[in-house]
């Protein structure tokens, strides 16, 4: 049981550690727009899972998150930051019980000309996780070096259809972990203006396999 709690956060969290390359300032260049931030932004998702052992369905997993960004604060560099709020629920069905989880977490975040930096706290002197600017189709950088986690910009070009819509030449990034047997996947489409549309997170360990997807179902940019 712990292993699929762990597996379930890991495609929520993104408190990870990478070395900053100590941005400044802010953005409002056209790959700043993949990422709009403005106080009372908000992103709801609608999320559905399945785990697989040995390749038999032993579980779903249905629930909702909740992004928001709530307000602005002072990092403990001089800088500004947007705060960010994720609330997730979700229920899991497995082996005929029901498990019902409740999370919540905050992000501090901030976009500059040198990309989109993130911070689990403010007095970090690293940023958490990072997206370097400029984004182009192939582009490879290291999203984490503990744990060792990569990404990749899949295409630039995709079409995307969630409950929120259809929408044309999105960003398709690609985060990859490996280690010890324990292999995910998180893949992640956002358009201009409006965000992140859709996450598919894969975890395989094993004999064992848990997709998540994440499916915008409506949001508000100011």
């Amino acid at each position: 049981m712990k292993k699929l709690f762990f597996l379930l956060m890991v495609g929520i969290l993104f408190s990870l550690s990478c070395d900053d390359s100590n941005p400044i300032g802010s953005s409002t260049g056209e790959d700043a727009k993949y990422y709009p931030l403005a106080v009372g932004n908000e992103w709801v998702y609608g999320r559905d899972g399945t785990m697989l052992l040995s390749g038999s369905q032993i579980g779903t997993i249905t629930g909702t998150c909740t992004t928001e960004i709530t307000g602005t604060a002072t990092h403990s560099d001089k800088f500004e930051v947007f705060v960010q709020e994720y609330a997730v629920t979700d229920t899991i069905e497995m082996y005929g019980d029901t498990i019902c989880t409740d999370s919540s977490f905050t992000t501090y975040i901030r976009v500059t000309d040198d990309g989109l930096f993130g911070y689990a706290h403010l007095t970090d002197t690293d940023s958490s996780w990072v997206i370097p600017f400029p984004l182009h189709d192939g582009a490879t950088w290291d999203f984490s070096s503990e744990p060792p986690m990569t990404a990749t910009i899949l295409t630039m070009s995709a079409n995307v259809t969630v409950t929120a819509g259809f929408f044309d030449n999105c960003l398709e990034m690609q985060l990859i972990w490996s280690d010890s047997g324990n292999i995910v996947t998180s893949t992640s489409d956002f358009a201009k203006n409006v965000g992140k549309l859709r996450n598919v997170f894969v975890q395989t360990y094993q004999n064992s396999t848990t997709t998540i997807t994440d499916d915008l179902e409506s949001y508000t940019i100011n």
